[in-house]
């Protein structure tokens, strides 16, 4: 028995989406939490604008929010001042973090 074209073509757009669905959801490139501090490492008096800090980890937004919040919460680092010129600055924990992970 034949296969219709329709049935080809219907078994084509599902083998598309699986395969869009596998590419969504495999680790974004880019840095991780551990790059930030990094990052921030290197960074004059250890300190950094977001935006700056944003583009040098090559992380997608949302990630990088992500990473933030994980990093503040662990008490790594500190957010400071107006919206839209935010500056990330390490803590003493935070640089001795990095410190040890960079030692690995």
């Amino acid at each position: 028995m034949e296969r219709s074209k329709a049935d080809s073509f219907t078994a084509y757009l599902q083998e598309k989406q699986r395969l869009e669905k596998t590419e969504r959801s495999a680790p974004a490139p880019g840095g991780t939490a551990l790059s930030l501090l990094g990052a921030l490492t290197e960074a004059t008096e250890h300190r950094m604008a977001l935006a700056e800090l944003h583009i040098a980890s090559g992380m997608t937004f949302g990630d990088f929010a992500e990473a933030l919040e994980r990093l503040q919460a662990s008490g790594y680092l500190n957010v400071s001042g107006a919206p839209g010129g935010e500056t990330a600055e390490l803590t003493r924990l935070g640089q001795d973090v990095a410190e040890l992970a960079r030692s690995r």
